[in-house]
């Protein structure tokens, strides 16, 4: 009988320690993640891109569902000049965060790069839908109408962000 209680006992915490240890390998690789998305924001604040898109990489292939990953990278993309590649990426994100208005923020910015002004524009009122109170969208898509020629819209944005700004 007692053979038979600590065989059950021990049954029972192996499975606990193989239930737990995803848990804490979740946990180092969400820590490896977490650091491998400093150091690309610090390769972009240094102005090497490049070298941020190949830390997020590395990142995504750990942590595939973590938006801010696809965020960054669109970004770093963008700065390199990689503008479909970081439009694939924003659009990911906004996949994984759809009511995010930064999102269409960030994608309406790499439209932008590839002079793709309507769809520019779509995103810039879907940000604006999604937070009205956020200064952010307005500037968005003041510059949007600035480069579309419509002047008197892109001062109105501008002075509605600037409001808001306050």
């Amino acid at each position: 009988m007692f053979a038979a209680r600590v065989f059950r006992w021990a049954s029972v915490s192996i499975i606990a320690l193989c239930l737990a240890m995803p848990m804490s390998l979740q946990a180092q690789n969400s820590t490896a993640v977490d650091d491998l998305r400093t150091q690309a924001q610090a390769a972009l604040s240094r102005g090497q891109p490049e070298e941020a898109i190949s830390l997020l990489r590395r990142a995504i292939d750990q942590a595939p569902d973590r938006a801010d990953l696809y965020m960054l990278r669109s970004r770093a993309r963008d700065s390199s000049g990689k503008f479909d590649a970081a439009l694939e990426d924003a659009s990911k994100y906004i996949q994984l965060e759809p009511q995010d208005a930064y999102g269409y923020i960030n994608r309406a910015r790499v439209y932008q790069s590839l002079e793709k002004n309507d769809q520019a524009l779509a995103d810039a009122n879907k940000a604006i839908e999604l937070a009205p109170e956020d200064p952010d969208g307005y500037y968005r898509r003041a510059d949007i109408y600035s480069v579309m020629g419509k002047k008197a819209e892109s001062k109105a944005d501008e002075a509605k962000a600037e409001a808001l700004d306050k």
